[in-house]
């Protein structure tokens, strides 16, 4: 009986952490924005497949923060986007270069491929 409750108790112990940490938001809302816009720049020079990744990273992180902030992203990259197509944005990178200047997730930062 003693064992059961110490093997319970352990296995709380290393669940809830993880339950916690699949269910609450992984980036603060700013950091989350900024990959949302650095995504959205590379979307428009990139080819799909190179930022599909990143772009799937981000829906799902979008369903873990808050309503406003992923409505907020969700504009934003439709905006840059309708840009893209407009050509308002510059397409010379210059706008990537500053839209991804503290972005993580979709820069590869952490990739072994990243030079």
């Amino acid at each position: 009986m003693r064992f059961a409750v110490l093997a319970t108790t352990a296995a709380a112990a290393v669940a809830i952490p993880f339950a916690v940490a699949s269910t609450g938001p992984q980036m603060s809302g700013a950091q989350f924005l900024s990959e949302v816009r650095c995504v959205a720049y590379q979307d428009t020079v990139l080819p799909h497949a190179e930022v599909a990744e990143a772009k799937y990273q981000l829906n799902a992180e979008a369903r873990r923060q808050p309503a406003e902030t992923a409505a907020i992203a969700r504009a934003e990259a439709s905006l840059i986007a309708r840009e893209a197509v407009n050509g308002a944005t510059a397409s010379n990178g210059s706008s990537i270069g500053a839209a991804c200047a503290g972005a993580q997730l979709a820069t590869d930062a952490d990739s072994p491929r990243a030079v």
